[in-house]
């Protein structure tokens, strides 16, 4: 028997040759190889596909939007540049905030700007003092402010050195006190005020062509908040000594550093401009409740307070949130891995950011043109149907309601990768309560307004009239209406000769000027409860 017809092993019956096992293995790498070449293929398709299929929708969105006159860039948005010489941000105390080195956000000197932001850090606020709040018909406790600006003192003295201020327990005694621990500020003031008059323009240079607007700084806004709540407290111990001009005058600059930030379409310089003119509304409200102020100083007051128009710049600030917004939807699209730069990844762990940032390396880059398209139809779904600038009004049940149907449509899950919302979901502030804010603030400084008038209406009179529409045209060209209604704001006169005014407020419910608490210890308003009163004290 020769070789080749000698019995075969089991392997080799099982396996093959060499020579078959070569030649099967051949066999399966070629099929392999073209399963990877066709899956290969097939991925890339779908990424170019996907890519084509998301900036061909985004490309058809911002021309529409571009022909409805919908700005969606925030550069677009950015007030223009202002020579130095006529702007105010650009005056010696101001000016550190925004000097940084070129092309950078780097300070070229640190300590300027530093000691700029901390300018009022010595002065006691509110939370400290607990005494003097208007919106309760609170009128400033003086003595606890001294008390406040002592503790202060001795703080920053430290043992054993201390302070040797005498406390009273006089409310003028106590202002003179308080007035002159602000002296310090007269300096700083003093270069405000004629910057004011000198420099008719006002823009903070913001690095609007940041490329990751997330990293935008702001350091103004800290700045010019402190500024105002030193100026009405200045104004309020003013007034309590009866120096009603210099109040007006520490007035003024505190509205017009309210509204130097006006023309920035950032959401929060909006929002701080709200809060800073609710500090001024302190000592206009006291003068009133006091009756300090003559028919000339509520003229003046009166003319300032209708000059706010926080539904229009809520408006603007929206627009420009959507615009910061569409600028990091591009940042993240152009660097997947710097989704941990925005500053969002706090709302996971670590891991979930890491796993996030591997997320948006894989994606399509068609996927984030979809999540921009996305991103600004949610925006607008929410916003515009619930806020009507050109008639003042705000519809509150409208923006709840949206607000409520698109946080379903953004709860966590697979639907958020698949309907492309995962940066929707990051992006989209508390636009409810941010409109909330602007009409709270509207709401009050249009009371305000009125007040003054009703004030003129008594000095000239002898007492209130019996209805708004008395205040006009003489005392008020035009009275304004309930932003929420759309109908007169409720009045009527009261006993000892007073007054209620108000807005029926969040609930759209008149609850007749009943103001709601908020807090455990039910120390603040509640914006979406009760009637949005002008207090009484």
């Amino acid at each position: 028997m020769n070789e080749s017809e000698k019995p075969k092993s089991l392997f080799t019956r099982i396996l093959g040759t060499t020579a078959d096992r070569r030649a099967s293995l051949r066999r399966w790498l070629r099929v392999l190889l073209g399963v990877g070449v066709s899956l290969a293929t097939l991925i890339a398709l779908f990424y170019v596909e996907e890519d084509w299929r998301g900036k061909r929708a985004w490309n058809a969105y911002a021309k529409e939007a571009a022909a409805r006159g919908e700005i969606l860039d925030i550069a677009a948005l950015a007030p223009p540049r202002i020579p130095d010489e006529q702007n105010f941000a650009m005056t010696p105390f101001l000016a550190p905030l925004f000097d940084f080195l070129p092309g950078t956000q780097t300070w070229r000197n640190r300590q300027a700007a530093t000691n700029r932001m901390q300018f009022a850090a010595g002065i006691p606020d509110n939370s400290r003092v607990q005494k003097g709040d208007w919106h309760l018909g609170e009128r400033m406790d003086w003595p606890a402010w001294q008390a406040a600006f002592e503790q202060v003192a001795r703080k920053a003295a430290g043992p054993p050195a201390g302070t040797n201020a005498t406390l009273t327990t006089n409310r003028v005694e106590a202002a003179k006190a308080v007035l002159a621990a602000l002296q310090r500020c007269d300096p700083v003031f003093s270069e405000l005020r004629t910057a004011s008059q000198q420099r008719p323009q006002c823009r903070f240079n913001l690095r609007y062509d940041e490329e990751n607007p997330a990293g935008v700084l702001l350091p103004h806004l800290a700045v010019l908040k402190g500024c105002v709540r030193i100026l009405t407290l200045r104004a309020g111990a003013e007034l309590t000594l009866g120096q009603t001009e210099s109040a007006v005058n520490d007035l003024d600059l505190a509205f017009y550093l309210t509204d130097a930030v006006r023309a920035e379409p950032v959401l929060i310089s909006q929002l701080v401009r709200c809060a800073a003119a609710q500090f001024t509304l302190q000592p206009v409200w006291e003068g009133l409740a006091d009756r300090r102020w003559s028919d000339a100083q509520l003229q003046h007051l009166q003319r300032r307070l209708q000059q706010f128009d926080f539904l229009a710049d809520a408006r603007f600030a929206l627009r420009g949130e959507r615009a910061f917004g569409n600028g990091i939807l591009v940042y993240v699209r152009n660097h997947p891995r710097g989704y941990s730069d925005l500053g969002m990844a706090e709302i996971g762990n670590e891991s979930e950011s890491s796993m996030m940032g591997l997320l948006a390396t894989l994606m399509p880059r068609g996927w984030f043109y979809q999540e921009q398209l996305n991103y600004n139809r949610l925006f607008t779904q929410w916003i515009e149907p619930g806020l009507d600038v050109p008639s003042r009004r705000v519809n509150p049940k409208i923006l709840t309601e949206n607000e409520a149907a698109i946080g379903k449509s953004l709860s966590p899950g697979l639907a958020l990768l698949t309907q492309h919302r995962i940066l929707s979901a990051m992006l989209l502030p508390a636009l409810t309560r941010a409109c909330q804010k602007f009409t709270y603030a509207q709401t009050m400084v249009d009371e305000a307004a009125l007040a003054c008038a009703l004030e003129r209406y008594r000095l000239a009179n002898g007492r209130y009239p019996d209805s708004l529409a008395e205040l006009a045209p003489k005392f008020m060209e035009k009275l304004p209406h309930d932003i929420i209604t759309g109908e007169p704001l409720k009045y009527r006169r009261a006993d000892n000769d007073r007054f209620v005014l108000y807005s029926v407020g969040w609930n759209g419910k008149d609850d007749g000027g009943a103001i709601a608490m908020s807090g455990r210890s039910k120390t603040s308003r509640d914006l979406a409860e009760g009637d949005w009163a002008w207090p009484q004290p």
